[in-house]
């Protein structure tokens, strides 16, 4: 899922946010989570974490295969 989806018109910040390392993005929304009464405004704050996970995930994974070729290239 993309930012974009969830706030209309974000998706510039994409680049931006994909940037910022996991943990950091992660730290960030459990701080808004905190700041911030509205329950509308956490569940749009859990998604953007979970968009975090997803993309380690897929940096992991892309990490995994990247390995798996260098193995069986030599192998």
């Amino acid at each position: 899922m993309k930012l974009g989806n969830l706030v209309p018109d974000a998706g510039a910040l994409q680049a931006e946010i994909d940037a910022i390392p996991q943990v950091q993005r992660v730290a960030l929304a459990l701080q808004l989570i905190r700041d911030i009464d509205a329950p509308c405004c956490a569940l749009s704050l859990m998604r953007l974490s979970r968009l975090a996970e997803d993309h380690h995930l897929a940096i992991r994974r892309a990490e995994f295969v990247r390995d798996h070729e260098r193995r069986r290239v030599r192998g």
